[in-house]
Order: C-alpha cells, then structure tokens, then sequence
C-alpha cells in the first residue's frame, strides 16, 4: 500500500459512557481530558482541532440492566449508533477522529461508523491487556465491554455485530490484538480458531518489538486505513495509574511510545479512541499526559514532554 498523506483535521469526541463495565469515574474521562488542554496540546503537534462534544449518555442509575448476560445493552447500542453516524459522517468529510471514553464499549460505535465511511477497508490496531473478544455464551460478568471487539469481528449478539450498517466490520485477518496478558479461556480458544492476529506481552517479553513491527507493516500493507484504540490498561500502572484497572505489569513507556510512534509512520490512521481513563486515580495528570502524547504519535505527529518543553521555552524574536 502507497501510504497516504495524512489529513491535518482532526475531530475530538467524548463518548462518556460507563455502563459497559464496573470501573465507576471513566465516565469523567472526556471533560478532564478536555481539562487538560488535549485540544491545545494537539493543536500544538500541528493538528486542526475540532470538538464536537460529548455523546449523551443516560446515567447508570436510570438505565435497567436487561438481560444479565448482556448487561445495558439497550442503551448501549443507542450510544454506539449515534457514535457511529457521528464518526461516519466526520471521516467522510476528511477528517480523522479522536474519541475519548468511557469504557472501552465505546469502540464498537466509533469502528463501525469508520469501517463504514471507508466501505469495510479498515483494520483494527488493538491495545489491551485483556481479550474483550467474549460473546453472551461465554462471558462470565455479563459486562459488554469485554464483548465489543468479538461483536466488530461478527461474534455475538446482533444488535452489536449488526450496528449502524449490517455485516461485519473488521475482517478478522485485518485485526491484530497488542499487549494481551489476560485472556479468557473462550477468547483463548477464539484467537486461535479463528487464527486471529495478536502480540501478546509474553510475545514482547521473549521477542522484542521487532515481530510486531512487521506485523503493522503487514497489516497496513493489507488496508487503506487503520483505526487503532488504546485501553490505558495496557500501560504499566507507574506510567499509568489512572487507567480504569490499573495494570502492574503493563508495556512500559519506552515501549508503548515506540509502538505509536511507528504506527503514526507506517499505518494510515483514519482515527483512534483512548478509553478506561479514570481521573479519580490519576496521579498528577500524568496518564491523561501520556494519552495524549500517544495520540499525537497515532496519527502520526509529536507532541511529548519534551516538545511542550521546548514550546514553553522557545526563545521569541
């Protein structure tokens, strides 16, 4: 694949939806990230920055819980619907999107609006370091947001592999799962049924980075385009303590800015979604500095501590 120059317009999305999990505070995500200046930051790395606000998401307390198997649903295929029209309609227009969760249920609405502004040819980069590839049949909490991804690859309920436009949104040779350490026993026997991509943490640790390398190339080698979505739970709780499960033996810096710094170079980002950002447990903002920083690397510019130190100190004329 010819790799694309990438658009400079960029729309921001806050998706705060908190009923696909139990991790109470991500619904806060959005506003505090907006709080500490994302708009700015990225306008910095030389991005044209929109906002187009949050999705109305109804409160936990006002919403039944349904089948226990599929907990929320109702309202969760409400908000993955507007999401997707919503981001649809963006990357139409030429602009790629940032959506901020919320729990990482938000994806489902955000990939499939993109799988379908781009008609299907898109490719689903994956970091978490859990599977969330369950279905009704095999999950064992009942919490969508470790069935969404199953749903994008057209397992499980309807209502959530049918979204916004029917079949299938992500071809399953076009997905590749990075940082897994968690996996369920029925995601386990999925991945390796359906020979579905993936980099694990144990595969980090006894290779390097390298394999995954050639496994981006290959992937945007495949697809015009790439949606890549970030769960902060796959970064190590010293980097990243404000992540909705907060993991102590996650990728570490050094490797996570890697892995984004060469996607943002060698994939065509159409969009990206930071999600599972508490900021009850954040500590001196630096989780929501370094979602920051990796989305500026995701679709492919700089901005890090260094660069904002240089802009601060940057002598005037």
């Amino acid at each position: 694949m010819k790799m694309q120059s990438p658009s400079k317009a960029v729309s921001l999305i806050g998706i705060p939806l908190d009923l696909g999990a139990e991790n109470l505070g991500v619904d806060v995500g959005p506003d505090a990230f907006r709080y500490q200046g994302i708009m700015s930051k990225l306008a910095s790395a030389g991005f044209d920055m929109t906002d187009e606000g949050n999705i109305a998401c109804a409160d936990r307390a006002k919403v039944a819980v349904g089948d226990p198997k599929l907990r929320h649903l109702d309202e969760i295929v409400r908000v993955s619907s507007e999401t997707a029209r919503l981001t649809e309609r963006l990357v139409r227009q030429g602009r790629r999107v940032v959506g901020l969760g919320g729990d990482h249920s938000v994806t489902l609405g955000l990939v499939s609006g993109a799988a379908a502004a781009v008609e299907g040819n898109l490719g689903l980069i994956y970091f978490d370091a859990h599977g969330d590839m369950n279905t009704p049949d095999t999950t064992l909490t009942g919490n969508i947001h470790g069935m969404h991804l199953a749903a994008l690859l057209g397992f499980g309920d309807p209502a959530m592999t049918q979204l916004h436009r029917p079949g299938t949104k992500i071809a399953r040779q076009h997905l590749l799962h990075i940082g897994g350490n968690d996996f369920d026993q029925a995601e386990l026997e999925l991945i390796v049924r359906e020979k579905l991509p993936a980099f694990t943490l144990h595969d980090l640790l006894t290779s390097n980075l390298a394999p995954l390398f050639a496994m981006i190339d290959k992937l945007a080698a495949q697809v015009d385009h790439v949606w890549v979505s970030l769960d902060l739970d796959v970064i190590d709780r010293v980097y990243a303590p404000g992540a909705g499960m907060p993991n102590p033996g996650g990728l570490t810096y050094r490797e996570i800015a890697a892995i984004a710094h060469y996607i943002g170079t060698h994939a065509h980002v159409v969009g990206c979604d930071v999600v599972e950002y508490n900021p009850l447990q954040d500590v001196q903002r630096q989780t929501a500095e370094l979602g920051t920083e990796l989305v500026a690397k995701f679709l492919g510019g700089d901005y890090s501590w260094y660069a904002n130190y240089l802009a601060q100190n940057k002598l005037r004329a």
